[in-house]
């Protein structure tokens, strides 16, 4: 069975046959004496070509409705389908209430806003050209959606339902998030709540005596939005196909850029600059140890410590756990007890946790830091105790004019490569509930 790009082929095949016997039709019909033999062959000709050019078209066309509806698709019922992203759904036993669709397939999360980007390039950031992009593209669903979304001179904002299920894709990229760090929406722009800095205590005392009275202390943690911006360079060729793998194509994109920054952020951000304020910054001093020694005891030590530091607090531990560079966790899995030469914690190798805990690994984090440039850091915490704030939404705006540095740090030009640039914009924070459940350290040769 042809997949679509081979039926795309048949159907440029089938163009260019249209386009040539209707050139040789032409210089039959130019030519001071007509062969009308070789003028009625030459017709048939291109009427087959374009009998084949129609047929292919219809191929294309349907392969096309199909791969959008996958893209789109969701679970539906007597009202009819859904469309991915909430734009659907189908009506409850009851009658009244209704159940939210959900994409039919797991691959295709996240694809529904990203068409909406795509659309959104594809028309230089026209709106109302996007809408009719995706209607014609036959998702209609999509375009309904985004006919009623928000414009101003940032851009167009991706309408909630379909910017959240992107943003939550993110999740698995950012290691603060995914160890389980909970995710609050910022609707207004700001978050307070509150943070217990000294706990109220407990006495005895004699019978009818007056109960000495305890009180304690709040402080305030305070979240407003910081701006994350990502500028993802798309070839134009691509733009001009709305399939759910071009989607796919330009979901991860967005997801790779906006997922690298904000796992920085959320691990070593200073507040400096507008950005988030990380888990580094917000451990209290006293939980962090500078300069860790590799040997085994040093490094038994240093672990159970941040664990110990943690527990003493009268954390909760909900959801406990360890992030560091997959090559502190592939030092710690190699290192061996001096006397028994066992390994010292076999418990990374067989199920990743260690001492218990679930480890998370990222490349944001450093491996040269330190005075001789062989340190890195490693961070305990009950991430339950950590928030991030985030308005739920991306604002999306293109540019086929403007340049971009590259990581090389050389200007590119879009306009001389043919690419539009696609500026993506999403607001959230982060702050612990209490930070005396961030723990961490800095391990001096810690990596492999």
């Amino acid at each position: 069975m042809k997949d679509l790009n081979d039926l795309r082929r048949d159907r440029k095949a089938a163009a260019d046959k249209m386009q040539s016997t209707a050139a040789m039709v032409g210089t039959l019909e130019a030519a001071e004496t007509i062969d009308q033999a070789a003028l009625d062959a030459a017709v048939a000709d291109f009427e087959a070509a374009q009998t084949a050019f129609a047929s292919a078209d219809g191929a294309v066309k349907r392969a096309e409705a199909v791969e959008a509806a996958q893209a789109a698709a969701a679970t539906s019922g007597d009202q009819g389908a859904g469309i991915a992203g909430g734009t659907g759904g189908r009506a409850s036993a009851s009658g009244g209430a209704t159940v939210p669709a959900t994409a039919s397939n797991p691959e295709h999360r996240g694809v529904a806003a990203a068409l909406m980007v795509q659309a959104l390039a594809s028309s230089r950031g026209n709106h109302d050209e996007a809408v009719r992009r995706l209607e014609t593209a036959g998702h209609s669903g999509l375009s309904a959606a985004l006919s009623g979304a928000s414009t101003d001179a940032g851009g167009v904002t991706i309408p909630r339902a379909q910017s959240a299920e992107l943003i939550e894709m993110l999740r698995p990229r950012v290691a603060v998030m995914n160890a389980g760090a909970r995710m609050v929406p910022m609707p207004a722009g700001q978050l307070r709540h509150a943070s217990q800095q000294t706990s109220a205590t407990a006495s005895y005392g004699e019978e009818n005596a007056p109960i000495r009275e305890s009180e304690p202390t709040f402080g305030s943690s305070d979240m407003s939005f910081k701006k994350l911006t990502s500028l993802v360079p798309i070839g134009n060729s691509l733009l001009r196909h709305s399939s759910a793998s071009m989607g796919q194509l330009v979901r991860d994109d967005i997801l790779k850029v906006m997922g690298l920054r904000r796992d920085l952020a959320f691990l070593r951000g200073t507040g400096a600059n507008n950005t988030p304020i990380g888990l580094r910054t917000w451990t209290p001093a006293s939980a962090w140890m500078p300069a860790v020694g590799n040997t085994a005891p040093a490094v038994e030590m240093a672990v159970r410590g941040l664990v110990s530091r943690v527990e003493d607090a009268d954390v909760q531990m909900t959801r406990p756990g360890w992030i560091m560079r997959a090559g502190t966790k592939n030092f710690l899995a190699s290192l061996r007890d001096p006397a028994s030469g066992a390994y010292l914690f076999p418990s990374i190798s067989q199920n990743g946790t260690l001492l218990g805990f679930p480890i998370y690994t990222t490349s944001q984090i450093p491996d040269n830091l330190g005075g001789e440039g062989d340190e890195t850091e490693v961070y305990f915490a009950d991430f339950d105790e950590v928030m991030i704030g985030d308005t739920m939404e991306i604002t999306v705006s293109s540019s086929t004019e403007a340049s971009f540095v590259d990581v090389n740090g050389d200007t590119v030009s879009a306009y001389q490569r043919d690419l539009t640039l696609v500026r993506a914009i999403s607001e959230h924070d982060m702050a612990p509930r209490h930070d005396a459940g961030l723990a961490g350290l800095n391990g001096k040769g810690w990596t492999l």
